[in-house]
């Protein structure tokens, strides 16, 4: 405990130094994001419906999320519509998936740690692997669409006479440039997490089938899959939502001639 607050306390120094009071802001959107979390998991341990939790949850977190970053009205607007949208869509594809993949639950190397206890806890694990495939994409999303937004943004303020289809153009360049950072930091977290695993597999000798098989492998494959179909997608939902809006501008336009 007294490490986690050493760290917390260093990283509100660091994002003090680095983002001012932004940063400070971002600071307490974390913690913010964490109670919601803690709600979270109360609400579906009492028996609430874990759909309606996680919308409600997975919703507010997003919010939290991209109004900490301070960036401008129109940008936070965007970027919010686009991520509460792939949150929805991911919601949809999210459970069929997690029923068929059967691989929510413990795995059998928690068998040892779980040795005397009950998992009669009255709350279906596909839920929870849902709501944790879900919550565990949230952070890459808001993180790309608020990147792409500001970039579309800058786009259309520093040209603002540029030619609506150059404009749309230019903005898909710098997008994927973003979606492919974003992309890779997604990878590479999961690498991350993924080490230990890798190398308790390799020292047992597990074989290939064996690996792939294995609940703790399925899931957390899935949540980089989900995670990274989240990020793509909010390049091209975001350049519809423009080109939407610049639809209704010019009708309105036309209209009021």
């Amino acid at each position: 405990m007294t490490v986690t607050i050493v760290l917390s306390l260093i990283l509100l120094a660091l994002m003090f130094l680095v983002g001012g009071i932004k940063g400070i802001g971002a600071f307490i959107a974390l913690w913010l994001n964490f109670a919601i979390l803690v709600v979270m998991i109360f609400a579906i341990s009492f028996g609430f419906n874990a759909t309606w939790v996680l919308v409600l949850g997975g919703g507010t977190v997003l919010l939290i999320t991209i109004l900490s970053t301070g960036a401008s009205e129109q940008v936070t607007a965007n970027a919010l519509i686009i991520a509460l949208t792939i949150m929805v869509l991911l919601t949809i594809l999210i459970f069929p998936l997690e029923h068929l993949a059967m691989a929510q639950g413990f795995a059998e190397q928690n068998s040892e740690e779980l040795e005397g206890l009950s998992l009669g806890i009255s709350v279906s694990f596909v839920t929870i692997g849902v709501v944790a495939a879900l919550l565990a994409t949230l952070g890459a999303i808001a993180e790309a669409a608020v990147a792409i937004a500001t970039a579309i943004e800058e786009i259309r303020e520093s040209q603002p006479d540029m030619p609506f289809k150059k404009f749309m153009m230019a903005s898909n360049r710098v997008g994927q440039q973003i979606v492919g950072t974003a992309v890779n930091t997604v990878l590479f977290g999961f690498m991350a997490d993924f080490l230990s695993l890798a190398i308790w597999f390799a020292k047992l000798n597990y074989n290939f089938a064996a690996i792939i098989n294995s609940k703790l492998f399925s899931s957390a494959m899935l949540s980089m899959l989900y995670a990274i179909l989240g990020v793509v997608l909010v390049l091209p939902l975001m350049l519809a939502l423009y080109r939407w809006q610049d639809y209704r501008k010019a009708h309105s336009e036309r209209l009021n001639k």
